[in-house]
């Protein structure tokens, strides 16, 4: 069979599907996140603890769900708002979750895992004071976003808030770099760790494909929530956070 036969092939996988999602992420579960936290040279880490400050500072939180947790990288950044909070963290990739659950213990408020595709989940109607996800907006496609978005609604008790946050492509002058380096750095080092540098090739193109988060903010805007739209780093991450209006 030909290269040409097998790229043709390649780009017939549907990589937004549940199967492929999953996936490679139980592929690169083993070495995710020091390859993550070394290639972005700690930016992840500063951007998820950013994104949970967007949450409201006074508020008490009970309930909240972590959307695509991954291995719970956000956990660290819960602070005292969250001490008495039950936290529900759901990932699609049971070898992720696998890891997240392994950190579970380290923590005081309390935390229970599900394996769920978040786009067809079991989470009871306006059951969440917070929602969070971090990191996980890149692997939808625009018709999952939109899905995603009435999940945020449904999710979502009155006056419930929500913070999101993603890597993104910078719409200035760093944009050439920040994708070289997505799309040809960021595979060597997977490689370095993983040996294979095809499964990090892959966020370079969900990140291309998905470009920031102007199109979820616009998806939650249309549902009629309060939403904002912030920059981190001149771009390099977007992210999208607001609140369900209260009921009159």
């Amino acid at each position: 069979m030909g290269n040409k036969e097998v790229k043709t092939q390649a780009e017939k996988v549907d990589i937004y599907s549940e199967d492929f999602v999953s996936g490679l992420f139980d592929s690169m579960s083993a070495t995710y996140g020091l390859t993550n936290y070394i290639s972005s040279f700690g930016f992840t880490e500063r951007w998820r603890h950013c994104c949970i400050e967007q949450l409201p500072k006074q508020a008490h939180f009970m309930k909240g769900y972590d959307l695509m947790t991954g291995m719970g990288e956000v956990w660290a950044s819960l602070d005292r708002r969250f001490a008495k909070a039950d936290i529900t963290a759901l990932d699609i990739s049971p070898m992720m979750l696998a890891r997240a659950g392994a950190n579970v213990s380290r923590y005081t408020y309390q935390i229970s895992l599900l394996q769920a595709d978040v786009l067809s989940n079991t989470i009871p109607d306006h059951s969440a004071d917070f929602v969070i996800s971090t990191f996980g907006l890149k692997t939808f496609n625009e018709a999952q976003q939109s899905l995603l978005a009435d999940e945020v609604v449904r999710i979502l008790k009155p006056g419930g808030v929500f913070s999101f946050i993603e890597i993104s492509v910078p719409q200035n002058m760093l944009r050439p770099f920040y994708m070289f380096y997505l799309k040809r750095v960021i595979p060597v080092i997977g490689r370095l760790f993983q040996g294979n540098a095809d499964n990090y090739r892959m966020l370079g193109r969900y990140t291309s494909n998905f470009k920031d988060c102007s199109t979820f903010f616009q998806l939650l805007a249309d549902r009629g929530l309060n939403v904002r739209f912030t920059n981190y780093f001149w771009g390099c991450a977007t992210g999208v956070s607001g609140s369900k209006p209260s009921q009159k």
